[in-house]
C-alpha cells in the first residue's frame, strides 16, 4: 500500500502539460485523453464516461471536465485464469496473438535512456504484434475460445474496467475491479490470477480506485512503460501506412479496383484504424491502440467484448 500512497501523491503533485507530443513520446495531454475517450465511447457503446456513478462519489480533478473524469466498461467476461490461457491448445494464430505481446512488453524499454538493442527487440516484437492483431482473426478466435471454454461458474468472472489519466506519466492508466459469477467482489489475490505473470510481478499494483470517494479495491497496471510501448506502436503504424500508401500509387495508375483488392488481401495492419489516416494515427484513436496493448497484460479478460464490431 505504500507504493500506492506514493503514486497517489505523485499524481496530484505533478504539473499538467498541455503540449501535444503523442507521436514523438507516446504521451498525451488531458485534452487529448478526452478526445480519445470521446472517440472510444462513440465507437464502442460498452464504454462510457464516469459510468452510472454519482458525481457526489467522484473525486474530480479540475483539469478534466466533471462528466469526463474516467472511462468505464462493466461486466467484461473472464472465463479462465491468465496462466491457463497459455496452456490451452488453441490454433496457431491464437497462440501467436497472445504470446507475442507478452514478449513485447518484457522487452519494451521503460525510458529514453535504454539501449538501442532493447529498442530493436521491442520493434521486432511489435512487428509481430501488428501482424497477429488482424481484426477478423481476433473475432474468429474469440468465438472459438468461448465455445471451447464453456466453464463452470466457479471459474467464470467479470471485470469492471476503468481508464483514468495519469498526470505523472501522461498516459492512460487501467484499473480492474473483479467479481465472481455471483457478483461477489474478488480478493486482491484472486484478481492477480488474471494478470499475465510477467506483469503480475512487475507492474500490477493493488490499490483503491483513486477517483472514487467510496473505497473500491482494484488492480492497476502501472503506466511506467506505457508511453514507450505506445510510441513504438504509433511509429510502426505510421511506417506501415506510409509503405502501403507508396505501394498503392503504381496500382492506382493501372486500376483503382485492383488497388483496393491488393490493399485488402494479406494485410494484418489494423485496417479499420487506418482508413482515415495517411501516415499518422490520429490522437483520438490512441485508446484503441492502448486497449490492444492491455490485452497482453490481461490475456484471459475478453477486452474485444468491449470493442464488439471493430
Amino acid at each position: 500500500m505504500l507504493r500506492s500512497t506514493i503514486s497517489t501523491w505523485r499524481e496530484y503533485l505533478t504539473p499538467i502539460s498541455h503540449k501535444s507530443t503523442f507521436l514523438s513520446t507516446g504521451q498525451i495531454t488531458p485534452d487529448e485523453f478526452v478526445q480519445a475517450g470521446n472517440y472510444l465511447v462513440s465507437m464502442f457503446p460498452t464504454w462510457s464516461w464516469n459510468g452510472d456513478i454519482s458525481p457526489d462519489n467522484i473525486s474530480a480533478r479540475d483539469f478534466l471536465p466533471p462528466d469526463k473524469q474516467f472511462l468505464v466498461s462493466r461486466k467484461v467476461p473472464c472465463l479462465i485464469r491468465a496462466q491457463d490461457f497459455f496452456n490451452v491448445d488453441y490454433n496457431d494464430e491464437l497462440d501467436e496473438e497472445e504470446d507475442t505481446p507478452n514478449e513485447t512488453s518484457a522487452d519494451a524499454p521503460a525510458n529514453s535512456t535504454n539501449t538501442n538493442s532493447q529498442d530493436n527487440n521491442s520493434i521486432q516484437d511489435i512487428d509481430e504484434m501488428l501482424q497477429s492483431m488482424d481484426v477478423e482473426d481476433v473475432e474468429d478466435n474469440d468465438d472459438e475460445v468461448i465455445t471451447t471454454h464453456n466453464t463452470a461458474d466457479q471459474t467464470k468472472r467479470y471485470y469492471d474496467l476503468y481508464i483514468a489519466y495519469s498526470t505523472s506519466y501522461r498516459v492512460p492508466k487501467m484499473y480492474l475491479v473483479g467479481f465472481n459469477a455471483h457478483g461477489t467482489p474478488l480478493t486482491a489475490e484472486e484478481m492477480l490470477e488474471d494478470i499475465a505473470l510477467d506483469y503480475r510481478r512487475k507492474t500490477a499494483t493493488i490499490e483503491k480506485l483513486p477517483f472514487l470517494k467510496t473505497p473500491v479495491l482494484s488492480v492497476s497496471i502501472h503506466p511506467c512503460k506505457h508511453a514507450n510501448v505506445m510510441k513504438i506502436l504509433l511509429e510502426k503504424i505510421r511506417s506501415v501506412n506510409e509503405r502501403k500508401r507508396m505501394e498503392s500509387k503504381p496500382d492506382e495508375e493501372v486500376d483503382n479496383d485492383q488497388t483496393t483488392d491488393a490493399n485488402t488481401d494479406g494485410d494484418n495492419d489494423w485496417q479499420d484504424l487506418q482508413e482515415d489516416v495517411n501516415d499518422n494515427l490520429r490522437v483520438d484513436q490512441y485508446l484503441i491502440v492502448f486497449l490492444k496493448f492491455i490485452t497482453s497484460v490481461t490475456p484471459s479478460i475478453q477486452h474485444d467484448y468491449t470493442m464488439e464490431g471493430w
